[in-house]
């Protein structure tokens, strides 16, 4: 469907729509009418001001003289200089030597986040006002549509813009697709909330923000990109196809703005610049550079070289967070905050960039790490949930699971049940024991080298999962005792493996077989980056080997958890790691499905340990002293109240099953405080 008729469905729409409130509005009685607030709409003429706004769902429309000392001050609405409504038409250029700078996109009416954002960054005070200095804010386009809150962050744009100047900032507003649908008619998008408002007033939502309006003649005199300190800003992004056509940034503005803002009559296939800057290849409406199978970090450099850019910064494509792509010449910042739970700026502060949170925290954005990988992609996402979805032949999979063959698997990112993206990928069943014994095995995803060299991830192409054995509640809960044992192990020794829960949907052709959560696990290349330590892989290891504090803490964390199911000497279930400076090595244990407190029904102890199951504590250590039993048994009731936590914490457990890990927990402590009891347990006496 052609946009312009879009456009004009839409105009027919709101017409409809103003017409049927005013039939309707008058026979509503006033206490069943909405109570919100809107507004306020300025229409001004330099002598007199036309002020509409809804207060409590009562509409107002008053003419007042526009003097010096006049403030618009109503309750639950934005405050507004009658006598300061002039403003600077913005002209493009290069800023250098900005110290500092937050930029946001996307905002679509959820003034709250972005209040939160801008006070959490100390860009404003707690009454809104400029504290941010001579820094600059860049609002990357979409303040419009979806949300019920667009006229507050319009005003406050409004005042801060002159705030700023004066203490010698820069607030720069860029126009997005939504600003351009708004102002050429299209309200698709628009909160049922402005339906009521345009039917009150009985007035078009476009006639708002019309040339005779303050805000939709500020609108008209906004740039679609800036640039600062080599950094370009634009809403959705400059394809070639226009910067082969125009390269000169200063012109690809003034032509948008004073011909495509005032025209929306375009002929898409006319070959015009002023359609390509206006339909699917334009500034405000390119995805090209969030396409990883369309765009590659090659076409990234030659923009940036045509338009002499050392980065270019582009909203428009929901993400769940800032995302580097194509080398770090390519920043995504719209962090989904439509979807009003959560968002992210992006932040310049001392030469480099973050990822700025609600908090208040910053993330270095890494745009050059080549140590980026999948795991800790998903690992570091900070908010809400994150569900992978895998379509594939399901069948197949579990069928030649003993193969380890990869097969072809659309994955979806799911964040927050709304967010999505999909990449092509292989998958293949992976591990032992599990593999064999266990309906749904564990999995490794192997990702393509092109969508690796997009996101950044160089070094790393796959991603370890592992599921719940089968499908069903107990089969579950087992998954969620082992994933506890790795937060455990954390908590006694930051050289353990990181892990994250992921909800994990497995399709087949888009047909749900099974939801689950698993967990993802770091594979060896990430554990090494992270740790900076290497991994011993070859030859036999021996107990005596081992850095000895670490090596105690290790086996008495196995007696705790009722483990036996690892082995030194071959390394199961064991990673052997040189720490960085470290004489000696240490071992890092994984897999601990058959540990007994998480109690897999298909977990059977070794023939070569004197136990009968897995629920029978045994000690592996060899040659412990009294005085090391003394000194480790410290450590860990030193560890007690924390590691209980953990497990009181774990709110995916079932109470039963908390109860159940306490106790063995409770009962390895009581052992500690006995030493009579710890020497009987931990050392071994040696026949005759």
């Amino acid at each position: 469907m052609n946009r312009i008729y879009q456009y004009q469905m839409s105009i027919l729409r709101v017409a409809i729509c103003a017409v049927m409130m005013l039939i309707i509005l008058p026979q509503l009685d006033a206490q069943k009418r909405p109570k919100y607030n809107d507004g306020p709409y300025i229409g001004s003429n330099g002598t007199s001001a036309r002020i509409m706004w809804i207060q409590e769902g009562e509409k107002h429309d008053t003419v007042v003289r526009v003097v010096d000392e006049f403030l618009f001050d109503k309750k639950g609405l934005p405050q507004v200089e009658i006598g300061d409504l002039d403003f600077e038409v913005d002209e493009f250029k290069r800023h250098e030597n900005v110290s500092k700078f937050v930029a946001i996109s996307d905002i679509h009416g959820q003034h709250d986040l972005f209040q939160v954002l801008m006070k959490s960054h100390n860009v404003i005070d707690d009454e809104e006002n400029w504290i941010y200095g001579d820094g600059h804010l860049v609002i990357v386009g979409d303040v419009f549509d979806r949300g019920d809150q667009v006229t507050e962050t319009l005003w406050l744009l409004f005042k801060l813009e002159k705030q700023a100047k004066a203490a010698g900032g820069k607030v720069h507003v860029l126009l997005g697709n939504h600003e351009l649908m708004i102002l050429h008619g299209d309200i698709r998008y628009i909160n049922p909330k402005y339906r009521f408002t345009t039917g009150s007033f009985g007035i078009e939502y476009p006639k708002l923000y019309d040339e005779h309006t303050v805000l939709g003649r500020w609108l008209r005199s906004k740039n679609i990109s800036t640039v600062i300190n080599g950094i370009g800003f634009v809403h959705g992004g400059f394809s070639q196809k226009v910067i082969d056509e125009e390269s000169s940034l200063k012109k690809l503005n003034s032509t948008f703005k004073e011909q495509v803002i005032k025209n929306s009559d375009l002929d898409e296939n006319d070959g015009s610049l002023l359609s390509m800057l206006y339909f699917e290849n334009g500034p405000l409406w390119y995805r090209g550079y969030a396409n990883p199978e369309g765009f590659d970090l090659d076409q990234a450099e030659s923009i940036l070289d045509t338009l002499n850019l050392k980065t270019i910064v582009v909203g428009h494509t929901s993400m769940p967070r800032i995302v580097s792509v194509h080398d770090g010449k390519i920043i995504l910042i719209d962090s989904s905050i439509k979807f009003g739970k959560t968002g992210e700026v992006l932040v310049f502060q001392k030469d480099s960039l973050y990822r700025g949170m609600l908090s208040g925290r910053t993330a270095a954005l890494d745009t050059k790490d080549k140590n980026r990988s999948p795991f800790n992609y998903v690992h570091d996402f900070e908010d809400g949930e994150l569900t992978i979805m895998l379509d594939t032949d399901i069948k197949e999979l579990i069928k030649n699971k003993n193969d380890e063959e990869y097969q072809e698997t659309k994955l979806t990112a799911i964040h927050d049940n709304e967010f999505n993206r999909t990449w092509d990928v292989r998958i293949r069943a992976r591990g032992n024991m599990r593999k064999k014994v266990c309906h749904l095995p564990p999995l490794k995803i192997d990702f393509p080298k092109k969508t690796l060299k997009y996101l950044g991830f160089t070094n790393h192409d796959k991603l370890k999962v592992v599921l719940p054995c089968d499908y069903g509640d107990e089969y579950q809960q087992g998954l969620y005792k082992e994933y506890v044992i790795y937060q455990l192990y954390k908590a006694i020794d930051s050289f353990g493996f990181d892990t994250r829960l992921v909800n994990f949907i497995l399709a087949d052709k888009g047909k749900k077989k099974y939801d689950v959560t698993g967990f993802i696990i770091e594979d060896d290349e990430d554990y090494a980056l992270r740790t900076n330590a290497e991994l011993v892989k070859d030859g036999i290891v021996n107990d005596q080997v081992l850095e000895r504090e670490s090596y105690l803490r290790m086996q008495f964390f196995q007696f705790m958890i009722i483990n036996n199911d690892f082995a030194i000497y071959n390394k199961h279930n064991l990673e052997i790691i040189f720490p960085e400076d470290a004489k000696q090595p240490r071992a890092i244990p994984y897999d601990f499905d058959y540990a007994g407190i998480v109690d897999q029904d298909y977990a059977a102890p070794s023939s070569k340990l004197p136990i009968d199951n897995v629920r029978q504590p045994f000690f592996r250590g060899k040659d412990v002293t009294v005085e090391e039993i003394v000194t480790t048994s410290i450590f860990f009731l030193n560890k007690k109240k924390k590691l209980l936590n953990i497990i009181d914490s774990a709110d995916y457990l079932t109470k039963n099953n908390k109860k159940l890990i306490t106790t063995d927990l409770k009962r390895f402590f009581n052992l500690l405080e006995d030493l009579d009891r710890s020497k009987k347990a931990f050392m071994k006496v040696k026949k005759k």
